[in-house]
């Protein structure tokens, strides 16, 4: 596995295709702290939707880099799919990495919040963040790695989905019908929904309750995402192997 993910990273570089979405972040990011003296809070809270932009973008990148016959030959040298699955998030770990240090230690460097970070305000950096990161890559994966991907607007369903979620609020605002459609979509507000602040996370039973929710939603949409992203066949062994073993 090490060695395939070796191979991702150097042919991910090699093909240049992380230059845009990472020359954008970086410049998101530059822009968002031009400034001193911003609000901690809201300020993450950008940069965690730029991180959900961002990582959709790379994620597809990564999954689209190999022709359809070196997918074959590495999928039959892995052995099983589900590996080329893990493998593919696996470099999308490593890619991911120095843009959550960035984006988390850059404002922090270069002095430019109002007020003094603490050790919640950095749990609840990290933590929206690493979720709305999540959130780019099960989008990124879906429409590049299952069904979907083989359509032909797969980039444009990406980008309505984000857009979708993240206007999610506004949507249910003109209808509370929509919240019984849009629970399928990433619930990006249920975590900056407590970022509005300046510098303080209130820890109270909602916001617990909210991040169990999103802890919950990514664990299914993750089983969801490798179990359509399976051979048929592999699929069959899969739940043969389960109930067998059960």
């Amino acid at each position: 596995m090490s060695a395939f993910v070796r191979y991702q990273i150097i042919s991910y570089v090699r093909s240049l295709k992380f230059i845009p979405p990472v020359v954008i972040f970086f410049a998101w990011v530059f822009i968002l702290y031009a400034y001193k003296n911003v609000p901690i809070l809201s300020s993450y809270a950008v940069s965690s939707i730029a991180m959900y932009v961002i990582m959709t973008w790379i994620t597809m990148s990564i999954f689209t880099l190999d022709e359809e016959s070196e997918k074959h030959m590495l999928i039959s040298h892995l052995r099983r799919k589900v590996r080329y699955l893990f493998g593919k998030w696996l470099t999308i770990l490593v890619v991911m990495i120095p843009l959550l240090l960035f984006a988390i230690f850059f404002p922090i460097i270069t002095e430019s919040f109002k007020g003094n970070m603490s050790i919640k305000l950095y749990a609840y950096a990290f933590y929206s963040h690493l979720v709305f990161m999540t959130f780019g890559i099960l989008v990124g994966t879906l429409f590049s790695a299952t069904k979907l991907a083989s359509k032909k607007y797969a980039w444009l369903s990406a980008v309505f989905i984000i857009v979708v979620s993240l206007a999610s609020k506004s949507i249910i605002g003109v209808s509370m019908f929509f919240k019984w459609i849009l629970w399928v979509f990433p619930p990006v507000f249920k975590v900056i929904g407590y970022m509005e602040g300046e510098n303080q996370v209130l820890i109270n039973t909602q916001l617990i309750i909210d991040g169990v929710f999103v802890v919950f939603y990514l664990k299914k949409a993750l089983l969801y995402v490798q179990i359509n992203s399976l051979l048929f066949f592999e699929l069959v062994l899969y739940f043969l192997l389960h109930f067998c073993v059960k």
